[in-house]
Formats: C-alpha cells, structure tokens, sequence
C-alpha cells in the first residue's frame, strides 16, 4: 500500500461518504432471503418521523456526504418519499438511488425521481414468473417487476438489475439477466444469497456479526440508518448497533464501536478470502456489469459475475470509467 493510498483508508474511516437510509419495514412481498426480514406485517414508519429522517438528511449534507440510497421494506410503501427525495436532492446530493421492487412506481413518483435525476435498483430471480414468485410471495409479482423496470427505462432513468441466487432459482441467473437485456436493462449483476434476516439458514442462539456475509467495503465510509432509529455500519452488519439516528450521526462517526468495526473488515478485506467475493463489491469498486469487451483495458474473463473478485477485477482491468463505487450497492 502506497503512503497516498493508506492516507485515503485513513479518510474513508471516520468519513460519511455514503448512506441508506431504510424508511420504513413494511413491504408489499415477502421475500425469502430478506436481509431485512420485512413484509407485509411490518411497521409504516417505525420510530422515525418525516422530521427525524430530514435532521438525519442535514446532517449528513454537513458531513459531506453526497451518495444516499432509500430502501426498505419497500421505499416507495413510505407516503413521503416523494418529499424526502426532493429534500436529499435540495440539500446537494449528487448521487440518490432508490432501491425497490419496483411493483408500484406511478407516474407522479417517476416524475419525482426525474427532476431529481434519481437511480432506481431492483432485484430480479428469473424469466420464470412461477419461479419469480417462489422467492417474493407475490401474486403477480413478476409482472408487476417487469412493467415497472419498463416504466423506469421509458422515463429515461438510470436503472440496474441484481439477479439474485437463492435455493428456488439456482441456475437460472443467465437466463434471467438475458431477459431482462431484452427489456433494455444495461447495468445488471449478480450476487447470491446473504445468511442475513430471512437469508439465514440457522438461527444463531446469540447474536454475532456475519463478517463472512459482508462484501467487504462497508468500512469505506458507508452508514445505515433504519426506521426502527438505530444506525448500523452496513445494511448487512445487523448486529453492531452504532447508537440512535436521533441523537445525530457525528458521535456515530466519531464511536470506538464503529472504528473497530471498520478497522476489522478493513483487515478482513485486505487478507482476501474471508471475505465473500461473489458480490459486486470488491476493493476496486468494479461492477462486472460494466465490464465489456469495449470498454478500454477491459479484460471480460476476468470480469464477469462469475470471476469478478479482489484478485482479479482491479483497474489494470478494467476501465476505471465504467466502474464506479457509487454503482456499488447491496442486493436485498
């Protein structure tokens, strides 16, 4: 590591570069492998009020952060999201995604996401509707899926597609990424089942983090904060419980439990291995999807979904163009 490099991982730990803000818990499906573990009976709005998300929102601006994604539960479930997405936008974030199942995106939150230059994420398990609904529990959900991927690209908003692996679609993932390039769809990935929420296959008597299900970057300056109030190092770290969102993120920032959070996946990623390689996510940023053979310095062996890990997609192959940290997102 070169003395810059070490002095940017020194930055990127007490820093706030990127945050999900999970608004609400409620979901129109049940999905089987649900980090969250979300759904129908889940809570509207939790203990976190419009207000308390906008103060969250604020400070954040004011530490510097400019990359925020809202997700769930279903995002687009929350009655003001429309207004939260406004506000992050107002207060200078130049990257807002919102992740969702993309089943109930009308023209008046399209809109919304337009004038706010919003980018949608979705999930995706096969070009088998049956199969589809295996995984979500939700009657019509694939359908439901698909128009509304259409309805995003027809307003000419950026989209990608994680196709997720789970015991009820395993092999289907080539077909169901060659369906939804016959949409449109440009940016997809890959990505397999997390052992998070409703991913867990046994359920631990204690509670202890799930390192081995991280992608590995959450040390990079990356925060999540839930309806619930509480604020986790990552989407996925459910058992480090960092404080409360309302008595502010700097202390948050600031706590010995965060550093040596960080600090730990931070050595983890580094060693190689023990960490999962499967995600998108991996030390350079680099999404296979955006690797192809026209990209510049792309090599494609080396990154498709398959092959994509630490040791072998960096920049020396893949063009640093095409792949970007603020594509990095985790799949639900």
């Amino acid at each position: 590591m070169t003395p810059t490099e070490d002095v940017q991982d020194l930055a990127a730990m007490s820093e706030l570069s990127f945050l999900w803000l999970e608004i609400t818990s409620k979901c129109n499906l049940s999905c089987s492998h649900c980090y969250a573990d979300s759904g129908p009976q889940g809570e509207l709005y939790g203990n976190m009020a419009y207000d308390d998300w906008t103060r969250v929102i604020d400070e954040a601006a004011e530490l510097g952060c400019r990359s925020v994604q809202f997700i769930g539960g279903e995002p687009t479930i929350h009655p003001r999201l429309d207004d939260l997405v406004d506000h992050a936008n107002h207060r200078g974030f130049e990257f807002i995604e919102v992740f969702t199942n993309a089943t109930r995106l009308g023209k008046e939150l399209l809109g919304c996401f337009q004038r706010n230059k919003v980018h949608v994420a979705t999930s995706f398990y096969s070009d088998d509707p049956v199969v589809h609904k295996q995984i979500t529990h939700g009657e019509g959900s694939w359908q439901r899926t698909v128009s509304g991927i259409q309805a995003v690209l027809a307003a000419g908003l950026p989209i990608r597609v994680g196709v997720i692996e789970t015991d009820a679609n395993v092999g289907h993932g080539p077909r169901a990424i060659e369906f939804i390039k016959s949409l449109g769809v440009q940016n997809f990935g890959t990505d397999r089942e997390r052992g998070i929420g409703r991913g867990k296959l046994v359920r631990l008597s204690g509670e202890e983090e799930r390192y081995d299900e991280l992608c590995g970057q959450c040390w990079k300056g990356r925060l999540c904060v839930t309806s619930s109030g509480e604020v986790f190092p990552c989407v996925f770290s459910r058992a480090t419980r960092l404080g409360d969102a309302k008595s502010g993120l700097t202390g948050i920032l600031q706590s010995v439990m965060l550093t040596r959070f960080r600090e730990k996946v931070r050595a983890m990623n580094e060693r190689g291995g023990t960490m999962s390689t499967t995600t998108n996510c991996n030390p350079e940023h680099c999404n296979p999807s955006h690797c192809s053979p026209g990209n510049p310095g792309c090599n494609p062996a080396a990154c498709s979904p398959v092959q994509c890990n630490p040791t072998t997609c960096s920049p020396l192959q893949c063009s640093p163009t095409t792949c970007s940290p603020l594509q990095c997102s985790p799949t639900r």
